[in-house]
């Protein structure tokens, strides 16, 4: 037993030999020179340093501090490997202490420690200077917990390998602590305490903790029944157990960890760090309550931990900042009726996974890329836990991803992001660009059943709290659900900004956020459950270059609502790369799909989408849309802003384009601006809000409530449809106007009768051939119906004209619909506007004066009415003065009702003339209590602060017939 180094070089051979007894004597510090230097000559060989190199390391070297409880190492054949047997050790309760100069297992042998009755912990210490080698096979011949402790590093080379029944803890802290201050120390190494102690309370790091580096591979045979087609780590514990690896830096580079149905803790810590110890049914929990630094953890190269088992088992991973590439893996597989583990990932600066393929993961129903994940089985019926990371940077790219799917009958549980600064998630897979970064949670069939029975499980929820989301060039969160089982909900808390900007350029795929109920194409089961609600809280929300939110169906389920909450502004810019009018628009939408191939659209419900905001702004072919092309009902979509601003192509739709109906359309704010169009494909895009029918299903109605809505440049407000139903109400309090081909519109292109249009306001102006249509096609013309004080530029007309016309045209003139205007002042025939008629309150009038100013001398009174200019532009002037008797009006508001034919109908009534009386002339006048002028017959005496009044005195003209 000793030290045997051969390396082969060119025309080179070195050949060393020492023995056993003479390392045990080496404690000069040249021999512990000579131990480090040699120490990392193996560093350099397990690292991967091609020197063609053939290394039998000593395995086991007890240092003297246990005394006569010393460590004895018996060579030994153990499960048919050549293997040390570790005899000895201090007994203390049922605690068994080890201590050892040097501790390493030689590639293809075995390290084995014997397991006393009633020891329930081995805790092992290595007091050298050099770091471990586990390149062989790790074990206990018991039940016993396993605790290996080396301050130096400890490295797993490729076939490192535990065989124990119970937990393994692996771990550079310099010493074990105990409760009432007793220590088991690697650096100040001595005897075992001398009174019993029980169960170890923490990990105690000292300064420069050593690195673990873990190189194992999965076996290279699997035999479980359940999971034939699945990895399984050939460094993993007994199932239902823990397997800790707690150092400084840590170091995956292709190794694999499993702990089935049990626990795995990962851990990196700074200098001086205590790591706390608690036992649980399945091992030993972790907690770090007391650590200030943290280090960092890497896992590279088809990284793998898994947890899979009957019950998913549990992952705790703390660090500074975690970073997962080329194809690393976490997860767990749910197998079983249990309750699933959690996912718990906790770092002080980041979490980082960078995309790339694992050839070495075959999962069915799962891509073998980097990810973080955690799913069910397809005949399990437990549910998986819940996966949580909480970090300051979360960046997932390349194709990386994180998330829970439940694969037949099993629930998924929730993905919960707490990133205090910042979630990123961008680009798609370098050799597969349809496979986008991001985060995940589906309830999903399982695609190898011969049982086409629709599943029942269902997704999870995903929660992100941050202060910056941005999504770039193709990243995507998504909830869906293809089962019976609901889609779980999405929920953006985002207290600075979401960004979702650009699409992939090799795939085209839109960065997004989506909830969906879909269709499996493999199977053709269709969802039954409902889509998740979508809810995005933040101060700024930024979509551009065709990023979309979105919540869709494409099944039998109903999709869920959209709900955005932007306490500044909500921006919708732009289009992908390649779009046209239906497809690449940036912005907001719910919908009911068409079905893949020929295959039957949605039959679900499209859901509601509300957005609640400052300010709103569309533009550049930027969309906010409920779209039913399915059979189910139209979602509602609701706007409330102070400032709406839509330009050059932006829309907000409800829109039928199939069976179902449309759905409603809310706008409330200060300022509605829309104008201008865009391009999108060979379409001209106007902007506009939109409740249009396409399809068989009718129209949903518009309604605009704001102070101020203006329509320019080709800008439309439409209900258009070909199977009627369409209706537009705007009640804009100070001012509506139509500009340069603007275009309200309810036109039937159907047999359904046009829509309704109902405008209320104080002044609409109309200029630059801007219309105001409810026309049929074949049908029934529909009814306009205007409530305003002012109405300039507009002009009621049979046929639509060059100019800015009111319409309400039919299928025949027979089939003309209503124009009805009320305003106290229009006439909407002449386009121009009546004088005042009753200026003043005729009920306080006693007479008329019937003598002009020039018979009135140096005083005169001036009545308004018949005479000089006519109060009704249509009628003629008079250069006649006449005198008219005076009448009580009927109705003091002109009702004016338009029909599309030669007949012009009003409900207001002609005056009835009295009979003529005697005209006595005002003598005076008198001001009464509540400040009114009153004309008198007599005379009246001055009084003081009064004004007396006598007529020079007229002949009273006859009154002409």
């Amino acid at each position: 037993m000793g030290l045997f180094i051969k390396y082969n070089f060119t025309n080179l051979v070195i050949i060393s030999y020492f023995s056993l007894k003479m390392l045990n004597k080496m404690q000069t510090n040249s021999g512990q020179r000579f131990g480090w230097w040699l120490s990392q000559l193996g560093y350099l060989t397990v690292s991967g340093i091609a020197l063609s190199t053939q290394m039998s390391l000593a395995q086991v070297i007890p240092d003297n501090t246990l005394g006569n409880e010393r460590s004895v190492v018996t060579p030994s054949v153990i499960k048919d490997l050549p293997s040390d047997r570790i005899n000895g050790g201090a007994v203390r309760g049922n605690n068994l202490f080890h201590s050892f100069q040097e501790f390493n297992v030689n590639a293809g042998r075995g390290v084995y420690f014997t397991n006393p009755d009633g020891v329930a912990r081995i805790l092992t210490r290595v007091t050298g200077n050099n770091v471990s080698q586990i390149l062989g096979t790790l074990g206990v011949l018991g039940n016993a917990d396993l605790f290996l402790i080396n301050p130096n590093g400890i490295i797993f080379g490729r076939d490192a390998r535990l065989d124990l029944n119970g937990s393994f803890i692996g771990s550079t802290a310099s010493k074990i602590r105990f409760a009432d201050g007793l220590e088991f120390s690697a650096t100040n190494p001595q005897a075992a305490p001398l009174l019993s102690v029980n169960v170890p309370v923490g990990l105690q790091y000292g300064t420069n903790p050593g690195r673990i580096i873990n190189q194992s591979t999965d076996e290279d045979t699997n035999l479980d029944p359940i999971r034939q087609d699945y990895p399984i780590p050939r460094f993993r514990v007994a199932p239902g157990r823990t397997l800790a690896l707690i150092g400084g830096d840590v170091l995956f580079e292709g190794g694999t960890m499993g702990a089935s149905e049990g626990r795995i803790e990962l851990g990196s810590v700074g200098d001086n760090s205590f790591v706390g110890l608690s036992q649980i049914p399945q091992g030993w929990a972790l907690n770090y309550d007391q650590v200030q630094n943290f280090g960092d953890i890497n896992l590279t190269q088809n990284a793998v931990i898994d947890t899979s088992g009957q019950r998913g088992g549990d992952i705790q991973v703390r660090a500074r900042n975690l970073t997962l590439s080329e194809g690393a893996v976490i997860y767990y597989l749910q197998e079983g009726s249990q309750m699933g583990g959690n996912i718990d990932i906790t770092t002080t600066e980041s979490v980082e996974l960078i995309g790339g393929i694992n050839p070495f993961f075959f999962v069915p129903g799962i891509p073998a890329y980097t990810q973080i994940v955690a799913f069910t089985q397809g005949n399990a019926t437990g549910a998986t836990g819940n996966l949580t990371i909480k970090t300051r940077r979360l960046t997932l790219r390349d194709g990386a991803f994180i998330g829970i799917t439940a694969i037949g009958n099993g629930d998924a549980g929730n993905v919960t992001v707490l990133a205090s600064e910042l979630v990123e998630l961008i680009g798609v897979d370098l050799e597969d660009p349809f496979f986008a970064s991001g985060i995940f949670s589906q309830a999903v069939p399982d695609t190898g059943s011969i049982d086409n029975t629709i599943p029942i499980g269902s997704g999870g929820n995903i929660t992100i709290e941050t202060q910056r989301l941005l999504i770039q060039d193709g990243g995507l969160i998504a909830s869906s659900t293809f089962t019976a089982g609901q889609a779980g909900n999405v929920t953006i808390k985002a207290a600075e900004s979401v960004e979702l900007i650009g699409t992939n350029p090799d795939s085209g795929l839109s960065g997004g956020i989506t909830t969906g109920v879909e269709v499996d194409s493999l199977t053709g089961i269709r969802g039954t459950g409902n889509g998740g609600n979508l809810t995005i809280q933040t101060r700024r929300l930024l979509v551009q270059g065709g990023g979309q939110i979105a919540s869709s169906t494409r099944a039998d389920g109903n999709a869920g609502d959209l709900i955005i909450d932007a306490s500044d502004s909500v921006e919708l810019i732009g289009t992908a790369l390649v779009a046209d009018a239906e497809l690449g628009s940036s912005g907001l939408f719910v919908s009911a799909e068409l079905g893949f191939d020929g295959e039957e659209g949605a039959t679900g419900n499209v859901g509601n989408l509300t957005v609640n905001t400052r300010r709103l702004l569309v533009q550049d072919g930027g969309r906010i849309s409920a779209d039913n092309f399915g059979t189910g009902k139209g979602g509602d979509v609701t706007i409330n802003s102070r400032e709406l601003r839509m330009e050059t192509g932006g829309t907000v739709r409800a829109n039928s384009f199939g069976e179902g109906s449309g759905g409603m359309l809310t706008v409330n704010a200060e300022n509605v601006r829309i104008s201008g169009n865009r391009i999108l494909g060979d379409e001209l895009i106007n902007s506009g809000l939109f409740v249009s029918g396409e399809g068989s299903g009718a129209a949903g109605s518009l309604e605009v409530n704001a102070a101020s809505v203006e329509l320019n440049n080709t800008a439309r407000l439409a209900a258009d449809s070909s199977a009627g139903s369409g209706n537009i109400r705007v009640q804009a309090r100070d001012l509506l106007v139509l500009r340069d081909r603007s275009q309200i519109s309810t036109n039937s292109t159907g047999q359904e009768p046009g829509g309704n249009i109902n405008l209320t306001t104080n002044n609409i102006v109309a200029i630059g051939n801007s219309d105001i249509t409810a026309n049929a096609t074949n049908s029934q013309g529909g009814r306009v119906s205007i409530n305003a004080i002012g109405i300039f530029g507009l002009q009621y007309q049979l046929a639509q004209t060059p100019n800015s016309d009111i319409t309400a045209t039919g299928g025949s003139p027979e089939l003309s619909g209503v124009v009805e205007i009320n305003s106290p002042e229009v006439d909407v025939t002449s386009g121009l506007v009546y004088l005042p008629t009753n200026v003043i309150n005729i009920a306080g009038l006693i007479a008329q004066a019937a003598c002009t100013s020039e018979q009135a001398e140096s005083s005169s009174f001036v009545v308004t009415g018949r005479g000089g200019l006519p109060p009704n532009p249509a009628l003629p002037a008079t250069n006649e003065v006449v005198t008219a008797e005076w009448a009580r009006a009927t109705n003091s508001n002109q009702n004016t009702r338009l029909q599309d034919n030669n007949n012009t109908s009003s409900n207001s009534q002609t005056p009835v003339r009295k009979n003529h009386e005697q005209i006595v002339e005002a003598q005076g006048w008198i001001v009464a209590a509540d400040g009114r002028v009153v004309l008198t017959a007599g005379g009246v005496t001055a009084a003081p602060y009064s004004l007396g009044l006598i007529h020079p005195g007229c002949d009273v003209l006859p009154v002409k017939k």
